[in-house]
């Protein structure tokens, strides 16, 4: 398959993937498929230790392309068989169970791989970045000023689709899963850090060389120990998931087509600033 929007490049045991969609730098249709590809790669080569996986520009996923989202609220969204014109984006959405989103089993993949996965968020992510990079085995951020890590759905009148809440009671527990999820709030870095939803937060000036750091101690183990680990957390801790996928994406479904969704993402495509967006919901 040809990449338009990651870069791969391999070191060593170490493949990085950097992820490119300008000017939002945001998760659409045809990223989910690359990656989707390049995990088959990744699956299929044992000599693979550590996949990395970063933004550019400062911002890691910005959200889920909201313009093909809002096309979908509005029922004029071409399903991925007709926008992509490409079979070999085909045979990979063709396997993907029609009771969970994409985002979901590329979720499922990445948490599968025997190769230890990192996150390296180099700035903002939200949204469906944030649950593609909680699916990692670790998330290490950039202590920028400006960063911030959100799941804001809720402020568009919708619920994860990605598997950010079972996540989220995964790794904060009930309390406090419902109450990042139900204010939706950009959180700063640190707060992310306390909060336990990233593993580690690097200086910018850094950032890079920590991010290096880790990975190469990561490539130095012993990959055998590392897969086994892997292993173990996975099966104490994902029992149900498929499950509760397919519930989630339920759940996303009663809503998706909503008028309160319709006006919502619209206001925030006609003026993404969060100051300025005051949506009043109907409940319709």
């Amino acid at each position: 398959m040809d990449y338009r929007h990651i870069n791969v490049s391999r070191d060593g045991h170490v493949l990085t993937c950097r992820m490119s969609n300008p000017p939002l730098q945001t998760l659409n249709s045809r990223m989910l498929a690359e990656l989707h590809d390049l995990l088959t790669e990744v699956e299929n080569d044992p000599t693979v230790r550590v996949f990395l996986v970063t933004g550019e520009n400062g911002v890691f996923l910005r959200w889920m392309d909201l313009n093909e989202m809002q096309a979908h609220a509005e029922g004029t969204q071409e399903s991925v068989e007709a926008s992509s014109r490409a079979e070999d984006l085909l045979e990979i959405f063709r396997a993907i169970p029609h009771s969970m989103t994409s985002i979901h089993e590329l979720g499922l993949r990445i948490q599968n791989l025997p190769a230890v996965t990192i996150a390296a968020i180099n700035g903002v992510v939200g949204g469906g970045g944030c649950e593609f990079s909680l699916s990692f085995d670790f998330r290490l951020m950039m202590d920028h000023p400006e960063g911030s890590f959100a799941l804001p759905q809720t402020s568009f009148g919708l619920v994860p689709g990605g598997g950010g809440a079972w996540h989220c009671v995964r790794l904060l527990g009930r309390a406090k899963a419902l109450d990042v999820l139900l204010h939706g709030e950009f959180l700063a870095p640190a707060k992310a850090l306390d909060l336990g939803l990233i593993s580690r937060l690097y200086p910018p000036e850094s950032f890079e060389a920590d991010v290096a750091a880790f990975v190469a101690n990561m490539a130095a183990r012993a990959p055998l120990a590392l897969r086994g680990v892997k292993a173990l957390v996975n099966s104490g801790t994902n029992q149900g998931q498929r499950d509760f996928f397919a519930l989630e994406s339920e759940e996303l479904g009663k809503v998706i087509h909503s008028e309160d969704v319709k006006q919502a993402l619209g206001m925030w495509l006609a003026n993404p600033d969060p100051a300025a967006y005051k949506p009043v919901f109907e409940g319709r």
